[in-house]
């Protein structure tokens, strides 16, 4: 990290249920040495802006500077795995199950 530099941290729900915390940073003292600045980041903390993102997301993923991933399990009797599969952390981005046909 460079001095001053700010750490992020989003997306833990795959360790929700561990029965033993994961091993974490040897050189955690560096946070003090250089300065830095780690905040934890969930989405409802900027629901005032979701308009704006929108906008601006619907317009990258349409030209094709943003790209996305999600993983889809078909069958709403499925949807138990699917949840159990996304607190393993077996899901790549959103973990959806489709329910309907397709449109």
């Amino acid at each position: 990290m460079r001095m001053n530099g700010r750490i992020v941290a989003c997306g833990s729900i795959s360790r929700y249920n561990d029965a033993e915390p994961v091993a974490g940073p040897k050189n955690l003292f560096m946070v003090v040495t250089k300065r830095l600045r780690m905040q934890g980041y969930i989405i409802s903390d900027h629901y005032d802006r979701f308009p704006e993102f929108l906008a601006r997301a619907r317009e990258w993923v349409g030209d094709g500077r943003l790209r996305y991933r999600e993983t889809v399990i078909d069958g709403i009797e499925n949807a138990p795995r699917a949840f159990l599969g996304l607190l393993r952390g077996e899901n790549v981005g959103k973990m959806l199950v489709k329910v309907g046909p397709d449109e």
